[in-house]
């Protein structure tokens, strides 16, 4: 995934993509080593999982997805507009017009 992959990346968050052929796209959330506290690390992983629910309407199927997150701001907010910044620079998202 992290060396065949295409890699977005703003500060607080990358992202990686991989196309797969399935009719579905599959994410995962990991967070570096160094982030603090094991209540931390699991509060900004849920936030980024609800935000990613509530994008998937949104979304082209048929990737594999890694998030990888960085200490910093993790109000609900903050993450949901890095990830929408990140999810259109990955052409992940479906253009409504």
């Amino acid at each position: 995934m992290f060396k065949g992959g295409s890699r977005f990346s703003l500060k607080g968050m990358r992202l990686h993509r991989l196309p797969n052929s399935l009719e579905i796209s599959r994410v995962v959330f990991v967070t570096v080593r160094s982030y603090p506290g094991a209540v931390e690390r699991n509060r900004a992983r849920r936030v980024l999982r609800e935000c990613w629910r509530l994008s998937k309407g949104s979304l082209r199927p048929g990737f594999d997805v890694v998030v990888v997150l960085y200490p910093g701001n993790d109000d609900y907010e903050a993450r949901r507009e890095q990830l929408w910044r990140l999810l259109r620079q990955a052409g992940l998202l479906v253009e409504t017009t």
